[in-house]
């Protein structure tokens, strides 16, 4: 819904979803584990410490770093010569932004236990990450996204 939302923002297309290209699928499951494990782990660590916050709350884009730069490694294609695979891995983005989509959606139905102030702020966290992830995913242009961010506020 959020991405139809998104194109109707901007008048414009968005890439095929989900996407026509298929990862391996051992490596498409290797790759998604691991983003699991980064947000898991990243958003372990603002609970942990709250570096991350301020006034207005945690900014996504310093408690999500690594999670945020493997999303941007999968979906760019690189040079075969490189260290990796050559194409992009934008199916594994699809699958990871489902996974978080139901993350969100346990969080907000009670399914994931845990104390009322940190699941109310993992869900934010989560929310605004699907955005960021979503924006990364579409290749949105930073114009873009400020209409976005214009519209929705």
């Amino acid at each position: 819904m959020r991405m139809r939302a998104v194109a109707e923002l901007l008048h414009r297309a968005l890439p095929p979803h989900p996407p026509a290209e298929r990862t391996p699928e051992e490596q498409h499951r290797h790759l998604l584990e691991e983003a699991q494990q980064l947000y898991e782990n990243e958003l372990a660590w603002e609970e942990e410490t709250g570096e991350e916050s301020t006034e207005s709350g945690a900014v996504v884009s310093l408690v999500f770093p690594g999670t945020l730069a493997l999303v941007d490694a999968l979906v760019t294609s690189h040079d075969p010569s490189e260290r990796g695979e050559g194409g992009p891995h934008r199916d594994v983005v699809a699958s990871f932004l489902e996974w978080l989509a139901g993350r969100l959606l346990s969080l907000r139905s009670g399914g994931i236990r845990g104390s009322a102030t940190i699941r109310a702020k993992e869900t934010d966290l989560t929310d605004r990450l699907i955005d960021l992830v979503m924006h990364r995913y579409c290749e949105l242009s930073q114009a873009e996204v400020e209409r976005l961010e214009a519209a929705t506020n």
